[in-house]
């Protein structure tokens, strides 16, 4: 048997995984609409309180994000814990599929397809609670469970015809396919998410050899997924992106000059950026998880373990009622944060009712910002949230999260270099730093400049001049992990040489 998996094995991977990106986007919004929509409605919808603490609720709406996101977490909690311990997540499919070609040994450590359900099902809940944490990793672990899963379904029958020769390759392939497909299925990227599954495993700004040898099937599956998904299942839903970078109507054109300063001066930014999150992130977990005791009491240390979450989500939550627009993984409500608030966050897709947000919001999330500061309060605010909630070891992934706090950051940069931008030759100018810095700041992290670019640029509306910011956009995505590299030897992701 062939190293390579045959393409029809390829393309059930591309349709099994990409069913389960588009369904888990569907429980996704039903859950979202649920807690923030439905409950919301009823509770503050009129008429008077039938309890104490719906009284309590009336009086202080902005308790219910805390309440919501403190029980959410708290729940989460309790099932990693005491149900799901040790889940598999992204840091692992980096960990296996990063080592070394001469040990095919370590792909048999993604376990069994049983897995799936609880990796989805608890990063489900924390994004419906209002966290920072998105589910595109997440999605990248289903898909490598469902790749490896398939994998050995197709290596025990085809055994049975003839011997099976380097079947570790082709369990790798269909990972990294599966991977790909989940991501197409969920975010409609059919060339960003392989791309992203190949890039993430790699420590530098390429693709590694064990992964390009997968370049193949990622796209395979993607495409297949693409074809099953959107020429299948929603047909008849619109093609594009819909987050606009800059005014419609750009005044001046952007000259090389100013490309090329706007994006080293970003990606150097996004790079001290993300290197302070991992170090943030590593020191906070210093802090929450400090080295085992030889305590025999396992029992108590689960109890303790649920607590300190629960603690943790807590804090996330009135962090969230003073920046409410720091809520949920910033897809839904990007275009907020990249507009600097221009779109106010109640009419965004992730928007909640004003009655929960205006009570003690610190920065009003449905106007404008009115300074760099207010944009950098805001940044700051999602900096924490993230960096609380991936310390705190509540499952979930950083790409729109990061996005989101890019933007915030760009648009403060933006404003306190504003003097000096006067004299830039573009209103382009502007945009490109902060598409830049958002990708800057997400690469720093993923090492993934490829793939987040093809991310922004399929996102991005027509209105969006592309063709202008990208090149500024590319060369800010990869100059941020070349710093990153050089600020610190340590990185989020453990890889395995």
């Amino acid at each position: 048997m062939s190293e390579n998996p045959p393409l029809s094995v390829v393309m059930i991977v591309g349709v099994v995984a990409s069913l389960i990106g588009y369904l888990y986007s569907k429980c996704m919004k039903t859950g979202f609409n649920l807690l923030w929509n439905t409950i919301p409605s009823v509770l503050f919808g009129g008429g008077n309180p039938s309890s104490r603490l719906c009284e309590l609720l009336h009086q202080y709406p902005a308790a219910y994000i805390v309440l919501t996101m403190t029980l959410g977490g708290g729940l989460v909690a309790t099932l990693s814990t005491l149900k799901f311990p040790n889940l598999f997540s992204a840091h692992d499919y980096v960990h296996i599929l990063s080592r070394s070609e001469d040990d095919e040994s370590t792909v048999d450590e993604f376990p069994q397809a049983r897995t799936i359900f609880p990796v989805l099902l608890l990063s489900l809940l924390m994004s419906i609670s209002g966290f920072s944490l998105g589910p595109e990793a997440p999605m990248v672990t289903a898909g490598g469970l469902v790749g490896v899963s398939i994998a050995r379904k197709y290596i025990q029958y085809a055994s049975k015809n003839g011997s099976v020769k380097k079947s570790s390759a082709i369990k790798e392939k269909l990972a990294f396919a599966g991977a790909a497909g989940t991501l197409t299925g969920f975010m409609n990227v059919p060339l960003a998410g392989p791309i992203f599954a190949l890039e993430m495993v790699g420590r530098d700004a390429g693709i590694s050899s064990l992964a390009a040898k997968s370049w193949t099937a990622a796209l395979a599956a993607s495409f297949t997924g693409m074809v099953f998904v959107r020429g299948g299942l929603v047909p008849n839903l619109g093609l594009g992106g819909h987050f606009t970078y800059g005014a419609k109507a750009a005044v001046g054109t952007l000259t090389g000059r100013d490309m090329v300063v706007a994006s080293l001066g970003c990606g150097v930014g996004g790079a001290i950026v993300g290197t302070c999150f991992h170090k943030t992130v590593s020191f906070l977990k210093s802090v929450m998880w400090p080295a085992k005791s030889s305590s025999s009491n396992d029992q108590a240390k689960k109890y303790q373990v649920i607590a300190k979450k629960t603690l943790v989500a807590l804090a996330i939550g009135l962090l969230s009622t003073l920046y409410p627009q720091t809520m949920f993984w910033g897809e839904g409500s990007l275009q907020c944060a990249v507009d600097g608030q221009c779109t106010p966050f109640s009419a965004t897709p992730h928007g909640i009712p004003s009655i929960m947000t205006q009570q003690l919001s610190r920065v009003n999330p449905n106007q404008p910002f009115t300074s760099g500061m207010a944009a950098l309060q805001v940044g700051m605010a999602k900096f924490m949230a993230i960096a609380l909630a991936s310390a705190g070891g509540f499952p979930g992934g950083v790409i729109f999260p990061l996005l989101s706090n890019g933007a915030s950051l760009g648009n403060a940069l933006v404003s306190a270099l504003s003097p000096v931008m006067s004299l830039a030759s573009s209103s382009l100018v502007a945009p490109l730093m902060v598409m830049s810095f958002m990708a800057a700041t997400l690469t720093s992290i993923t090492r993934t400049p490829l793939a987040t670019v093809l991310i922004l640029a399929l996102s991005a509306s027509g209105m969006t001049q592309l063709s202008v910011l990208l090149p500024g956009v590319l060369m800010a995505s990869y100059i941020s992990v070349w710093v990153s590299e050089m600020l610190s030897n340590e990185s989020f992701f453990s890889y395995s040489k």
